[in-house]
């Protein structure tokens, strides 16, 4: 045991469990496809909050394969990052941007979930972005920035891709174009679109009616992760107080201890079994969450919301 986890394993055998994910993940939606016109509409609503759990445990496998690569051996670890793409997006887009998270400062303080979620919009403007992720669900969006950054200027892509925030998406783009992690995401999204195909082949009713909805609604959640994991920060320029972690022993069982978000962005290439010990040699008067981060919000922290009111008034005051 000792020799394989030296020779395949590059931190511990216990990262199998983070790469099992993938097949469960995709038995999983196999089987509501394969059983969707038998099941009753009461069980398939049922399902949905199995699937964002899912997708969680999804998440935190992936954000530690990505900070600390499973395998030694490439090939193995290219693998493992397409089965991460598969059932969810394309990996290699999203781990360029969560990079740049990390290397860029932010304060979630003083944003509304409501607007991170993009509830503030128009029934009419919900309703485009829910029709918009239906092509992309059938792979337009991606193919069709590939195409773009072929003929385009990045900037003018980038304008394109993120309007709110043009100058992040073009050092985004800038890092996709790169050869390695341009061949990364074309695996990537070979991964994500054939899973697709696959649903659609055993039932495309239960992938039009039911996969594309579900997901939109997941990833409408999903949105706000960044902002639930730090909203609250006692100090967002502090290393060891810019960001909330969760201790519930089953959040952090589910999603691969995901909850140690302080300890993850204190330390963020230290592994994921060992971020725990990094626990004891953070300051005590931390904003923390019980049970899930999901439940970080002003409506659940009312206390703490009135204190960060009264902070940002101080900061703006002359």
């Amino acid at each position: 045991m000792d020799m394989l986890q030296s020779k395949v394993f590059k931190y511990s055998r216990w990262d199998i469990a983070c790469c099992l994910v993938i097949p469960f993940q995709i038995s999983v939606y196999a089987l509501l496809a394969y059983y969707y016109q038998s099941m009753s509409l009461l069980a398939l609503l049922g399902m949905i909050p199995v699937l964002f759990a899912l997708s969680l445990q999804n998440a935190g496998a992936n954000h530690n394969h990505y900070h600390t690569p499973f395998f030694r051996i490439r090939w193995m670890n290219t693998l493992t990052r397409m089965g991460f793409s598969a059932t969810e997006a394309p990996k290699t887009p999203y781990n360029i941007g969560h990079g740049i998270h990390h290397a860029t400062h932010q304060s979630w303080n003083d944003k509304s979930i409501l607007a991170v979620l993009g509830l503030k919009r128009s029934i009419a403007q919900q309703l485009i972005s829910f029709g918009l992720f239906i092509f992309e669900s059938l792979g337009v969006k991606y193919f069709t920035l590939l195409v773009l950054l072929k003929y385009w200027p990045i900037e003018r892509v980038a304008v394109l891709a993120s309007p709110e925030d043009p100058v992040l998406a073009a050092r985004a783009l800038k890092k996709l174009l790169e050869p390695a992690k341009l061949k990364a995401a074309k695996y990537d999204l070979a991964a994500w679109f054939l899973f697709r195909l696959v649903l659609c082949v055993v039932d495309w009713q239960f992938f039009f009616f039911y996969f594309i909805p579900v997901t939109y609604l997941i990833d409408t959640l999903r949105q706000g992760e960044n902002y639930f994991q730090h909203w609250g920060a006692t100090d967002p320029n502090d290393p060891k107080r810019d960001s909330v972690s969760c201790y519930s022993t089953l959040y952090n069982l589910l999603t691969f201890n995901l909850g140690y978000h302080q300890e993850h962005h204190y330390k963020p290439g230290l592994h994921w079994l060992k971020l725990p010990e990094l626990t004891k040699e953070l300051p005590s008067d931390r904003h923390t969450v019980p049970y899930s981060h999901y439940l970080n919000s002003p409506l659940m922290f009312p206390e703490r919301a009135s204190q960060l009111r009264k902070e940002n008034v101080a900061d703006v005051s002359p």
